[in-house]
């Protein structure tokens, strides 16, 4: 794993007043971003970042989808309805989960906002992560089926090895962090 800036540290002591214990004030916020490719991914990413709460760490969330590229059609060639069907069909789907997932956040009562950007899928979240300035990139350890857990894994550890800004890791059902294995 690679991280080229630090974490905010977290503060051990007890909150002044009501500012610090609600992270406004002087308490720096934990940046994660939490790539979702199915409403059920985010369950992984909001646990985690409940129970960096629960720890006193103050947390912001940056959910994220990522949809394939579209072609452009040269100018002056005619429009495929077909294809134009399909992609509204993508975009309303790629809401509604984005929609769910914040849903989820907000009854956790964690700061989120949504981000939906085309492109190669590695290159997009690690520049998301750059401009949005987050400090971990947490992805869902999923344990039920090998293939699953292979495709996880392998994108947290390319993740990793391309990132320049932020810490990659998995996320359990527990809201337990885990780096990228093998």
């Amino acid at each position: 794993m690679h991280a080229s800036r630090l974490a905010p540290q977290r503060h051990d002591r007890a909150p002044d007043s009501a500012a610090a214990t609600h992270g406004t004030g002087s308490q720096d916020t934990l940046q994660l971003l939490l790539p979702v490719k199915r409403a059920s991914d985010i369950v992984f990413g909001a646990r985690y970042a409940k129970r960096l709460q629960e720890w006193g760490i103050c947390v912001s969330v940056s959910l994220l989808h990522v949809t394939p590229a579209q072609a452009r059609p040269a100018t002056g060639l005619p429009q495929q309805g077909a294809a134009e069907d399909a992609g509204s069909t993508l975009t309303l789907a790629t809401e509604q989960i984005m929609h769910e997932a914040g849903l989820y956040l907000s009854r956790s009562h964690i700061d989120f906002t949504t981000h939906i950007f085309s492109g190669e899928i590695i290159f997009t979240i690690l520049d998301t992560a750059e401009m949005l300035g987050c400090h971990e990139i947490v992805l869902p350890a999923i344990k039920k089926s090998s293939w699953r857990n292979r495709f996880s894994d392998a994108l947290a550890r390319k993740l990793a090895r391309a990132s320049r800004s932020a810490t990659v890791l998995l996320a359990n059902t527990d809201g337990m962090s885990c780096p990228p294995l093998r």
